[in-house]
């Protein structure tokens, strides 16, 4: 992957960075280079049920799980990514490859916290400490046909080198509409409970990774992003994590967060780490947890009995955050239509840098992408309203159904935002789909039509090169002091920011001034020679060495 490195040359009033040199591989690009299969697409059948604990561990930790069944299985276990198009790696078989093992009945024992299994565990996997980041699929294949499945995130270790980009696994959501065990947190099978277990397998109505999160998945690694991958529970767990990142991307349909995920999140967007929402109806319940970070708990109601009203399980909205105060738009209603919502691109769009080299102008239609859930630009509260808000895609509504809009802003560090307010967004970028034979239907109508589109795909090319760059310098001043050239910059809140550097324009070339050091907001150089005003500009290099630079400054320079 290209990464950028020198300020080279001047367009539309500001500087525009190219890449100046090719990075060694990343941890997911070598990753993919290995061979894949397509063998973990097998149909779902058979008396088998299973699920792995923790959810989410780190390379080089143990894997329990907990399989139920009266025959004989063995375990496939495989990383899901690009892997050349078949979209997953085996990496290892328990007991082997070759081998089964005879299975066991669980006792489906009642009472329960959240519909918990509370099954034995029958297999470990031992992960590598060379495993990487990723989502990990577990299959209990059956002697005697048949096959069931159950999922693990591998989240990257904290002393390990930091991505540049980390997605945010929405395992919450999965467990809040599974009702597995009697326990959901809605009214699907009877009442609606208010804490729900995430060891247990994944049952009527759960949410799966495979209908909005994978497309998202499979694109990142084919473009060869420096991506890792990390659960709702990780964030939760230390929400300082998202600073160890230049850009979060949310995937999928991330509904349900934590007061202390939410704290993560506006930390994060303060402190210059932009963020990327490619679903629809993102942060809208406040939940906790319990039992040791294994159940998601949340009254869904301001009856909550904690005294705290920023700490009710609630609606953010309830409690005094609303979701469009991070994202710029939030859901509010749907309308089960049976037909295709699609996306059009508004005529503000025109000229937005984000739609270079994609084909698309306003008034072109983007198919089916909206789907039920949905967000719309929202100005109210007076907190939602975004100054320089850009609306990159518009669906209307007509009256009927609530209209969607997929937005950028940028915050007061200089952090970008994008939410796609579609729920379906990133099927345009992968033609992955979940047949419902091993994977249970998404509840949208229609939704196997939706196609792939080259043209969003370069969008999200544009958007993430933006994305993964650091705030531009701001506030640059530059002044002559004798015969050397001052430069200073407005303070650089951003920690993951190694050096900024000063470039003058001479002639047709960009020639470097000074540099300053991290934390620091001044540098010095020589005087050019000449009685001229001198274009000056200031630019930033990040961790990962990519670079932003900022509004160019007139100084007159004396000889």
């Amino acid at each position: 992957m290209l990464r950028a490195g020198k300020a080279v040359l001047a367009a539309a009033g500001a500087v525009v960075l190219c890449s100046a040199f090719v990075s060694a591989p990343n941890p997911v690009q070598r990753e993919n280079a290995l061979p894949g299969t397509t063998a973990w697409q097998m149909r779902a059948s058979g008396s088998v049920e299973l699920y792995a604990t923790p959810i989410s561990a780190a390379p080089g930790d143990a894997v329990s799980v907990h399989v139920s069944t009266s025959d004989s299985y063995r375990l496939t276990v495989y990383r899901l990514g690009w892997y050349g198009g078949a979209g997953a790696r085996l990496v290892t078989c328990l007991p082997t490859c070759d081998a089964n093992e005879q299975g066991i009945v669980q006792p489906q024992r009642s009472g329960l916290s959240g519909g918990a299994a509370g099954w034995a565990a029958t297999d470990v996997i031992q992960t590598g400490a060379d495993w990487t980041s990723g989502y990990y699929l577990v299959e209990a294949v059956l002697a005697h046909g048949g096959v069931a499945t159950a999922f693990f995130v591998l989240h990257d270790r904290p002393d390990a080198p930091a991505s540049q980009i980390v997605v945010q696994v929405p395992v919450n959501t999965w467990e809040a509409y599974n009702t597995w065990g009697g326990a959901s947190l809605y009214s699907f099978l009877g009442p609606r409970s208010i804490a729900v277990s995430l060891e247990r397998p994944l049952g009527f109505m759960a949410q799966s990774p495979m209908w909005w999160e994978i497309q998202t998945v499979r694109f990142l690694e084919r473009e060869g992003y420096d991506v890792s991958y990390q659960t709702d529970v990780d964030t939760d767990t230390d929400p300082a994590s998202l600073l160890r990142h230049r850009l979060v991307i949310v995937a999928g349909h991330d509904e349900y967060w934590s007061s202390k995920m939410r704290d993560g999140f506006d930390t994060a967007l303060a402190a210059g780490t932009n963020l990327a929402f490619m679903g629809s109806n993102d942060a809208y319940w406040n939940v906790g947890y319990g039992d040791g970070h294994t159940t998601v708990v949340s009254a869904k109601s301001l009856y909550d009995p904690n005294p705290i009203l920023r700490e009710k399980t609630a609606m953010f909205r309830e409690i005094g955050r609303p979701e469009c105060m991070i994202m710029g738009v939030q859901h509010t209603w749907f309308a089960p239509l049976p037909k295709s919502l699609d996306y059009v691109v508004p005529a503000t769009a025109a000229g937005d840098l984000w739609f270079e080299h994609t084909g698309l102008v306003p008034g072109d239609t983007v198919n089916g992408v909206v789907a039920r859930e949905h967000d719309v630009l929202n100005p109210f509260p007076d907190s939602c309203i975004h100054q320089g808000l850009s609306v990159l895609f518009h669906y209307d509504g007509g009256g009927v159904d609530q209209n969607a809009d997929a937005v950028r802003f940028t915050a007061p560090s200089g952090a970008r935002v994008f939410a796609s307010g579609a729920q379906q967004f990133s099927w345009a970028l992968d033609d992955w789909r979940s047949d419902g034979s091993l994977f249970p239907e998404p509840p949208v109508e229609p939704w196997r039509g939706v196609p792939v589109d080259t043209r969003v795909q370069q969008f999200m090319r544009n958007a993430l090169n933006d994305l993964t760059r650091p705030a531009s310098p701001s506030g640059l001043a530059a002044r002559v002091v004798g015969d050397r050239l001052r430069i200073d910059i407005a303070p650089l809140a951003d920690t993951r920011i190694q050096r900024f550097a000063a470039y003058v324009r001479v002639k047709s070339r960009w020639i470097r001034i000074c540099t300053g050091a991290a934390g620091t907001t001044s540098c010095d150089g020589s005087v050019p020679t000449g009685r001229r005003p001198l274009r000056i500009v200031a630019v930033a290099f990040d961790s990962w060495r990519r670079a932003s630079a900022g509004s160019p400054a007139l100084v007159l320079a004396r000889p």
